[in-house]
């Protein structure tokens, strides 16, 4: 992986990585190992995971990490340690990455671009939501967005927190998003100072996340899938063939012949009940 484009080397700006984090052990270590390169510092708060998921983070000696551990048992201190993480940033951009979100190197790179802009107050990153594997991913018209004038598989990442005056979190995770000092979320800011990629990032929301379960009962996180999907385009993120260490699983692994049976099977019926809802 390049580290021609690491924060802090010529004019780039600096990032800080937000991250908050539960349960995670299926794919934290490939998301920061995504974004390490790129950022001068990331923030991660584990607010009570009780698999991997911290030795996963703690496997990768870097300086930029700097981890805290905290107990949130409800959606409000989940935002509450968000917005500690704010609180804790004095650069100009921050970038919130979960720990499902795995961003390829092409991807990494056009926001360091867009970031190196004046212009510009946020960044919404295109997403490949991924469907059995990293092979799969879900069909555009499915659980689209509209942000900024488009519509698609998108999300807010990015803020320059010094363009927004009083920036801060409101509402409980996971419906939290941004807002300034008079109350406006950032959604409703000048589309023309917001940035979208062309480059999308790999979102792991809809596979198996912890190795505790698919289906973990905490929060927003009842969302495995089944489904057919679209092949994902282009390359493979270098990230997933990296050396990992032993509790971390292989990403390369591809769909089980029981998922494939499933998918055909499932695929069909979600289809029609979309086109009657």
């Amino acid at each position: 992986m390049s580290n021609s484009y690491i924060s802090g080397k010529g004019n780039l700006p600096i990032l800080t990585v937000h991250m908050v984090v539960k349960n995670e052990d299926q794919w934290v270590w490939y998301s920061l190992q995504s974004v390490l390169p790129f950022a001068a510092r990331i923030l991660i708060t584990d607010t009570g995971s009780t698999d991997h998921t911290v030795p996963c983070i703690r496997s990768i000696a870097s300086p930029k990490i700097e981890l805290s551990v905290v107990q949130a048992a409800t959606s409000s201190q989940v935002t509450a340690a968000r917005q500690a993480q704010i609180e804790q940033t004095k650069t100009d951009w921050i970038w919130v990455v979960d720990g499902d979100e795995i961003y390829p190197e092409t991807t990494a790179q056009e926001i360091l671009r867009a970031v190196s802009q004046a212009q510009y107050e946020g960044i919404v990153v295109k997403r490949f939501d991924l469907l059995g594997d990293i092979y799969h991913r879900q069909r555009e018209g499915v659980g689209t967005y509209h942000l900024f004038g488009q519509k698609g598989h998108l999300v807010t990442r990015l803020v320059n927190q010094h363009k927004i005056d009083g920036l801060h979190y409101r509402g409980n995770y996971p419906m939290e998003g941004w807002y300034d000092s008079q109350g406006i979320s950032t959604q409703q800011r000048s589309p023309e100072k917001w940035y979208i990629t062309d480059n999308a990032l790999y979102h792991a929301m809809y596979l198996r996340r912890s190795s505790l379960g698919s289906n973990l009962p905490m929060f927003n996180r009842s969302k495995y899938k089944v489904e057919k999907g679209l092949s994902v385009p282009g390359p493979i993120p270098a990230v997933f063939s990296l050396p990992r260490p032993s509790f971390v699983p292989d990403a390369l692994t591809r769909r089980s012949a029981s998922y494939e049976l499933a998918a055909a099977i499932l695929t069909p019926i979600k289809e029609l009940k979309r086109k009657i809802l």
